[in-house]
C-alpha cells in the first residue's frame, strides 16, 4: 500500500454506484503544484486524480465540485497506450480514499 496525501479541488462527482453489498462514490480532485521555472516564468501543473470513497454514505452529499479537500489514500496508477496515438503512452492515478478533509464551500454556495 502506498499512502499519499493531497489537496485540491473536486473536478467532477459520478453518480453513486452500488458494487455487490457496497455503495461507492467515484470523484475527480484537481491537484495544482507551482513553481518558478529557471527563466523565472511562474508554472502551475495540475495533477487529477480518479478518487473512490466506498461505504461512507453520510459523506457522499458533501462531495460537491469545486469543494476543495485534502485526500488521504492508497494511490496507484493504470498506463494505457492512446488509442489515437499508438506510440503515447498515458497513465491515470487512482486513489481509494481512507479520510477526506473539507476546507472550503463550493463556488455556488460562497455566492
Amino acid at each position: 500500500m502506498i499512502v499519499t496525501i493531497f489537496t485540491g479541488n473536486i473536478g467532477s462527482v459520478k453518480p453513486v454506484a452500488q458494487v455487490g453489498n457496497s455503495k461507492v462514490l467515484n470523484f475527480n480532485v484537481a491537484a495544482d503544484k507551482h513553481f518558478t521555472a529557471k527563466n523565472g516564468e511562474k508554472v502551475t501543473e495540475t495533477t487529477w486524480f480518479e478518487c473512490a470513497l466506498w461505504n461512507r454514505e453520510n459523506v457522499f452529499p458533501f462531495l460537491k465540485v469545486g469543494t476543495q479537500v485534502t485526500i488521504q489514500g492508497d494511490v496507484s496508477a493504470r498506463a494505457y497506450i492512446d488509442k489515437e496515438d499508438p506510440k503515447k503512452a498515458l497513465a491515470i492515478l487512482t486513489c481509494t480514499v481512507d479520510t477526506i478533509e473539507f476546507h472550503s464551500k463550493t463556488k455556488s454556495e460562497e455566492k
